[in-house]
């Protein structure tokens, strides 16, 4: 969470470069991979033994159910909460398809 503040704060900082510039692109691709890193981490410690989704994929569609139609300026202005952050993971593991369970676990 603190790595989403500092890059929240960067991009408020960069803001003034006006949107659509190779900086706000930058921008946004960090802030992109914070949350899918950070989904990432939260998710694989919370997926029971047994159990298996490609978390990469579904953090990754959760980071850009967020951040789509946002700027720097509105990523900065309001970084994304962890309850809107768990209902993108629950819409993506809706629209990914069923979690598979081994059987042998």
């Amino acid at each position: 969470m603190k790595r989403i503040m500092t890059i929240a704060c960067l991009s408020v900082a960069l803001a003034g470069c006006g949107e659509g510039s190779a900086l706000n692109d930058t921008v946004k691709i960090s802030v992109r991979e914070s949350l899918v890193a950070t989904c990432t981490t939260a998710a694989s410690e919370q997926v029971p033994e047994g159990i298996q989704v490609d978390i990469d994929k579904v953090c990754g569609c959760a980071a850009d159910k967020v951040m789509d139609g946002k700027s720097v300026s509105d990523l900065a202005a309001n970084p994304p909460s962890p309850a809107e952050g768990m209902s993108k993971v629950q819409a993506c593991l809706r629209e990914l398809g069923p979690v598979k369970i081994n059987a042998a676990a």
